[in-house]
């Protein structure tokens, strides 16, 4: 998708010719670009792949030569990228708040051991890449398969017996 509208706009600004034209684009492209970098939002510390998005960016900004049509591949490849890490990363938030409001409640051992394994593996998944938190947000969103159930109750219900009633008359 990146390519598409890099040679979308890289035709644009060929048909348009005059080099002050293209001059005026390549400075908006670049006010971008030093926006990213400008403000950072998210949890984007210790996130190799963000950090790996800003370094490009950086590099691209400080070599003059860099050629308009990587500048729009870089700004639209981030957008991109950083849009969904946001998505992602209130995604993994919610879950979180979800869990923190299920875990204090939780009577069952087995259940509070797999809703704060879940929690800190998300907590862990807000640092990583984008697949990862993807990978981890499916793997930490099920319901705790262990349960309770009295063994009683399932067989009355398998018998159809009411519970309390002698039925050996």
């Amino acid at each position: 998708m990146t390519w598409i509208w890099t040679l979308l706009l890289l035709g644009l600004v060929t048909a348009q010719g005059p080099s002050e034209e293209i001059a005026e684009i390549d400075a908006e492209v670049t006010k971008k670009l030093k926006s990213f970098l400008e403000n950072f939002t998210g949890y984007w510390k210790d996130n190799t792949e963000f950090l790996n998005w800003i370094a490009k960016i950086r590099l691209a900004l400080n070599n003059n030569s860099t050629d308009l049509a990587y500048k729009f591949e870089l700004r639209y490849g981030f957008e991109s990228y950083n849009k969904e890490r946001l998505v992602l990363e209130q995604q993994i938030l919610d879950r979180v708040e979800d869990l923190d409001s299920i875990i204090p409640h939780q009577k069952h051992a087995k259940c509070l051991n797999f809703y704060v394994d879940q929690r800190n593996a998300l907590k862990t998944a807000l640092k990583q890449s984008n697949s990862k938190k993807i990978e981890r947000f499916a793997e930490n969103s099920p319901s705790c398969p262990y349960y309770y159930f009295d063994a009683n109750e399932f067989r009355n219900n398998l018998t159809n017996e009411p519970q309390g009633i002698n039925n050996s008359i």
